[in-house]
């Protein structure tokens, strides 16, 4: 049997080197560094918080490259932490579902970034407003959706649906469907819809009474400019190792 090499990053990566080689597999400990574990040309990787899920999609993890998320949130179908080491054996020995997730590609501030979960324009400060102007793809093209004064607006793939944009009344997606929820936060005018829509897209920010933020999942990126596009998309999607029950 071939060597398996696995990938680990989060707190837990050093103990869990140990597992992965006794199980029969060779382990790249990256801690909090993403980047390590790709670079060495890993096979499979482990995640052991959703901050390292996160930065491994954010890293650039291919498609082909399975991502077992392990004590991320309820959001993701992810192992519990008295399942760890029996999840990382049978990564190693391949005993498990692959689980293809999308992901949203963003163009902004003349950088590329991805997205697992969510895309979010906010206010820097708490409840100042701006205006956002949305667009996504219908059925002549790209077009706009509506205009919203809100503390920002929220883009989240399937996967993400269930996560801060459920708590925004957003609606929860199934893992199969091809589109993305946005939904405003704390939208200004008292009957407020949000949406289920397909990419490509664009937000933009029409107005500002503030300084606003972009942020990648849980990482804040930087400012966005009024008349600035932030474009959206659907980049190389992620896949999950699922541990259904044999």
């Amino acid at each position: 049997m071939t060597e398996v090499h696995v990938g680990l990053v989060g707190p837990e990566a050093e103990s869990a080197a140990a597992v992965v080689e006794n199980a029969g597999g060779t382990a790249t400990v990256g801690d909090t560094d993403a980047t390590v574990v790709l670079d060495d040309g890993v096979e499979a990787v482990a995640a052991f918080t959703e901050s390292a899920l996160y930065d491994l999609v954010h890293a650039g993890v291919a498609a082909d490259t399975p991502v077992l998320p392990l004590n991320v949130g309820t959001a993701i179908d992810a192992v519990t932490p008295a399942d760890r080491d029996r999840a990382l054996r049978r990564l190693v020995r391949g005993e498990y579902d692959e689980r293809e997730r999308p992901t949203i590609a963003v163009e902004a501030r003349r950088e590329t970034y991805r997205a697992l979960s969510d895309v979010m324009l906010a206010t820097a400060e708490a409840a100042r407003i701006s205006e956002y102007a949305i667009e996504a793809r219908g059925e002549n093209g790209v077009g706009p959706v509506d205009t919203v004064r809100a503390d920002g607006v929220a883009v989240a793939t399937p996967l993400g649906s269930g996560g801060y944009t459920a708590t925004a009344d957003g609606p929860v997606l199934s893992p199969t469907v091809e589109a993305v929820a946005v939904v405003p936060i704390a939208p200004f005018r008292v009957e407020c819809p949000n949406w289920v829509v397909s990419l490509p897209g664009t937000l933009t920010v029409e107005r500002d009474e503030t300084d606003v933020a972009l942020l990648i999942d849980d990482t804040d990126v930087g400012h966005v400019q009024p008349g600035a596009p932030v474009d959206i998309s659907y980049g190389e999607p992620v896949t999950l190792a699922a541990m259904t029950e044999s």
